[in-house]
């Protein structure tokens, strides 16, 4: 088996883009779009496995415990769904989102706007889902 070539990284890649993730981040928002808030239209929501603490052990398995949690896809202003989900791993953003929407459930949230704001936890920055309705122009 041959080594892979060394590939130039573009200069203008931004560092988090370095290790990907599955799901929005700060960094989206702060880095790539310039903004502290943005309204997004949900697409669909889904269950899906995470790895919130890889140092949380499964005994049984030995390997970190996996918790399948809801994830929150949005429509990009072109159209086409975003790649990436919004981690809908806090309570408080279960109730933001029925605030923010008046959906009773999850069939009723496709098609809802809402704005996904860079809030605080524990001293860091984090994602949060504003409980107020996005007023339409």
């Amino acid at each position: 088996m041959t080594p892979k070539t060394p590939q130039n990284i573009p200069a203008d890649e931004l560092i988090d883009d370095l290790h990907p993730s599955r799901f929005l981040k700060v960094s989206d928002l702060l880095n790539r779009w310039k903004v502290r808030d943005l309204i997004v239209t949900i697409s669909r929501m889904t269950r899906e496995p995470t790895t919130p603490n890889p140092a949380d052990i499964d005994p049984e398995t030995k390997k970190p415990r996996v918790v399948v949690q809801p994830v929150l896809y949005f429509k990009t202003r072109t159209g086409p769904e975003f790649s990436r989900g919004y981690l809908v791993s806090a309570k408080v953003d279960t109730e933001s989102l029925k605030s923010a929407t008046g959906a009773r459930t999850v069939g009723e949230l496709s098609g809802r706007k809402i704005r996904i704001v860079v809030g605080e936890h524990r001293r860091k920055a984090v994602l949060r889902i504003d409980p107020q309705p996005v007023k339409e122009k």
